[in-house]
């Protein structure tokens, strides 16, 4: 049985991501009902138990994480240390290993003043940029030399990121339009080449006001000319889990140095508008993921299909 891991970060991100999941009127024919579903979550915190599974799903398994679900209680839930020494119990859940394995949460983007707020990302490749290191920050003190501050590729199949003209259209029609400074084109930016920069070992949202621009300044300094996808906190993480082709699902929030104006920002009447942004760039990840999951599936089963006997007598 081939095996499918979609990983999200917080519960935040990952019920808004169910909520377009489960949606007939949301999601396409191709996509059924989960065949286990832990919704609202009821476990104790850090059991190991996914929040949807899809059983033999054209012979593959899927199954929907939520990191925050499964960490100890002793981490604070944005710790990168936390996240990581408790990843593996992911890997741990079934005897296969993953076939692909796709991580998804909002973040930021809008480079050089533009504005992307409400458009889903995907891309293959990670920068992880420390902004404690040494230590600094003691509730995340997580660090990997070999794999941080430089650009980390994919084997993950460039087809995945090919959306017809039909298929953008129906995700664009379901996407919804954030509460503040949405973009003027709300759409589906997908491209391999896409890089997701994760700035680890963050745990007070008040590092937010710097810690993108310090990201996105270690990735130039690289010489780096690939296009930047978003900019967040986790996919790095969870991009170091194991060595199965990954791609990541970006919902943008806010512009790169403004979470406090986008995500933490107040409508005309001095209403804080958190959680709104957050679940309509989470929910979009869902629009997308409905879409990109029968397709995944299809890809997977032709990657490991065996060849004909007139193949391999060939």
């Amino acid at each position: 049985m081939k095996r499918i891991v979609l990983i999200g970060n917080k519960s935040w991100e990952v019920e808004p991501i169910l909520n377009a999941l489960l949606n007939v009127r949301i999601r396409p024919v191709a996509l059924p009902n989960p065949t286990q579903l832990h919704y609202p979550w009821t476990f104790a915190q850090g059991t190991a138990k996914p929040r949807a599974v899809w059983d033999s799903f054209r012979q593959t398994t899927i199954e929907l994480w939520c990191i925050q679900d499964i960490m100890d209680a002793k981490w604070n839930p944005s710790s990168s240390q936390g996240k990581h020494e408790c990843l593996p119990k992911i890997l741990a859940y079934r005897s296969e290993k993953p076939d692909i394995v796709v991580a998804l949460g909002t973040a930021a983007l809008g480079l050089n003043g533009g504005n992307n707020n409400g458009c889903v990302v995907l891309g293959s490749n990670i920068f992880i940029h420390n902004y404690h290191p040494d230590g600094q920050n003691p509730e995340s003190v997580w660090d990997d030399p070999a794999n941080f501050e430089k650009v980390l590729h994919s084997t993950v199949n460039p087809a995945l990121f090919q959306f017809d003209t039909n298929t953008i259209q129906l995700i664009e029609q379901r996407l919804l339009k954030p509460y503040l400074n949405p973009s003027a084109n709300i759409s589906v930016l997908s491209d391999k080449d896409n890089i997701g920069v994760s700035v680890v070992n963050i745990t007070n949202y008040a590092d937010y006001a710097n810690s993108d621009e310090s990201g996105l300044q270690q990735l130039a300094d690289t010489g780096n000319t690939l296009p930047v996808g978003s900019v967040e906190t986790t996919h790095g993480v969870i991009r170091l889990l194991c060595d199965a082709p990954f791609f990541f699902i970006s919902g943008i929030t806010d512009r790169v140095g403004h979470f406090a104006d986008d995500v933490n920002g107040k409508d005309a009447n001095g209403n804080v508008k958190t959680e709104a942004q957050n679940f309509t760039a989470a929910y979009n990840i869902g629009v997308c993921l409905s879409y990109v999951i029968p397709e995944l599936v299809t890809l997977v089963a032709q990657t490991h299909a065996k060849p004909s006997k007139a193949t391999a007598e060939a």
